[in-house]
């Protein structure tokens, strides 16, 4: 390359940094959505690459494309326990591939600075596992850690205006500021340090766990003292909370503990027992339930409220009861959970509950509860389903969301039955929907977590789709494996973000959508990059 030696550093940072835009948004997300697809096309792209290069500059090229995507790939790997091995291990691979670069491709010390320079850049001016995001969204938060013990993988998140301030409150549980992070276990070498730390491991001890209430502020998320809520206030929180076992069956919630249900070596040894294992699990159970109706005063499910109308609902000796509309209902029941209203073709709502089997329950004008509708467990997989009702064809009456085993879209019709508007594929035990609603200024859409279109892996990336008489058509993806997921405005600025967590990491994330074109970008850097290529080859020729 014959040009000033500056022209010719920006020449190569240009390339470096579209080589990491090009790589990170169009390489990676084919190769996660298309697998084998994207690697038929990817050869002939390689080939046509290789051969486009001029022989002359070839070898410059190759090494300095090579080198910078390892050292980029390389410095996210750096072990991140420490300060110290962070900067050991980067300064390591820097050196190692620089000189690598240097001698291999016989570049000059200009270029492999430009290679050095962008890679660290890349790698410590915003979190790169975020980055597949970053197509439709900018990652505005990330709290630290906000549980430190060892017996549970994620805690349920919801969205709660806690203040009546109009912004949404994010409402969890964590022990991060009760609890300093577990301790670094060496590996024993006596037998008598191998006996202590078995003795440590062996006996499951109570941890501490607190409702955290965090509210944006400043431009992040603050943890608000729970001092500062009322009695009433955290009852009402904690109603808002989705229904979940974290710990069980080693730990049970109470009081703000885990405590302990079972010691691990007793409970071990009593599972291999094949002949009496199901039998001390349904005493678990059991004991669970005890529990929970303690807590709820003889209540199998309450609430305060639930949709525009129902309030101060109870389930109790088979009789369910309430508010709707402010007039009070009674009916016998034998249903044991809550879950959620939808609007009904006749203007009503409808209070769904569960069984047997999923009942949508109406109350008439004399206050006796009727089953509008129901939903069988030879129809539907529903132990672990999960229900969202939403109105996704805009006619005032709510559709189903059937999140399970297959996912369904059902519809409520005049006559009492479901029609199937939409189907998950067979054997596609990975989609589940998981919200219906307006992210950042958009119009509502149904937001779900859906695995690639050609592998066979169950990861699942969370999407947005419309929904459309010929099915549903995707409007974006997040190539990140979220779960509990939810949507709400929590900064006050009338869009809505994404908020969610990765499983086990106990860290909660904050998506907000932006309107900048970034894939179509992207794809001008690479034709531009084509192009540029073309032309060099044809003057050289």
């Amino acid at each position: 390359m014959r040009s000033n030696p500056i022209v010719q550093t920006l020449g190569w940072a240009v390339y470096a940094i579209a080589l990491f835009l090009i790589y990170h948004l169009l390489v990676k997300p084919a190769f996660l959505d298309l697998t084998w697809i994207a690697l038929l096309v990817f050869l002939p792209l390689l080939a046509g690459f290789y051969f486009l290069i001029h022989p002359s500059e070839r070898r410059q090229v190759l090494v300095f494309t090579i080198g910078f995507l390892l050292l980029d790939r390389a410095l996210t790997r750096v072990d991140v326990k420490t300060t110290a091995a962070i900067l050991i291990g980067g300064a390591i691979a820097v050196i190692v591939i620089g000189l690598l670069v240097k001698w291999y491709g016989r570049l000059n010390w200009k270029a492999v600075g430009a290679l050095v320079i962008i890679a660290l850049l890349a790698n410590v001016t915003f979190n790169r596992y975020t980055l597949t995001a970053l197509s439709h969204f900018t990652v505005t938060e990330e709290t630290d850690r906000l549980y430190n013990g060892d017996w549970v993988d994620y805690f349920p998140i919801t969205l709660y205006d806690v203040d009546g301030d109009g912004k949404q409150e994010i409402v969890t549980y964590g022990n991060a500021m009760e609890l300093p992070l577990p301790e670094t276990v060496e590996k024993p070498e006596t037998e008598e340090e191998k006996k202590a730390l078995a003795e440590k491991l062996l006996h499951l001890q109570p941890e501490p766990v607190s409702l955290y209430v965090m509210r944006w502020q400043d431009g992040q998320l603050v943890r608000m003292d729970n001092k500062e809520l009322s009695p009433e206030t955290l009852a009402l929180i904690r109603e808002q909370m989705p229904t979940d076992y974290p710990g069980f069956p080693y730990y049970t919630m109470k009081d703000d503990q885990l405590v302990p249900n079972v010691q691990r070596q007793n409970y071990a040894e009593a599972m291999l027992q094949v002949g009496t294992a199901p039998y001390r699990a349904f005493l678990l159970d059991m004991e669970n339930i005890a529990n929970k109706l303690a807590e709820n005063k003889g209540s199998m499910d309450l609430r305060q409220e639930l949709g525009r109308n129902y309030k101060d609902l109870h389930i109790i000796d088979g009789v369910l009861t309430g508010t709707y509309d402010g007039k009070p209902f009674s009916g016998p029941t034998d249903a044991t959970k809550l879950l959620t209203t939808m609007m009904l073709p006749d203007g009503r709502e409808g209070l769904m509950i569960m069984g047997q089997h999923i009942s949508v329950m109406t109350v008439e004008a004399d206050g006796s509860l009727k089953e509008a509708y129901v939903l069988t467990r030879k129809e539907a997989e529903l132990a672990t389903a999960e229900f969202i009702p939403a109105d996704i064809d805009h006619d005032q009456v709510d559709e189903l969301l059937l999140a399970g085993k297959p996912s369904y879209i059902l519809k409520p019709t005049p006559e009492g039955t479901w029609d199937i508007l939409w189907k998950s594929a067979d054997g596609d035990d990975s989609f589940r929907f998981s919200n219906y609603a307006a992210v950042g200024n958009g119009k509502a859409e149904i937001i779900a977590k859906a695995k690639s279109w050609v592998s066979t892996t169950d990861s699942r990336y969370l999407s947005g789709f419309d929904y459309t008489p010929a099915g549903l058509k995707e409007n974006w993806r997040i190539y990140l494996p979220l779960i509990n997921v939810q949507i709400g405005d929590i900064d006050g600025d009338q869009q809505n973000e994404i908020i969610g967590t990765i499983y086990n990491t106990h860290r909660i994330l904050v998506f907000k959508q932006h309107d900048i074109p970034v894939i179509p970008i992207t794809i001008a850097i690479f034709i531009g990059l084509v192009a540029y290529g073309i032309v060099r080859r044809v003057r050289h020729a």
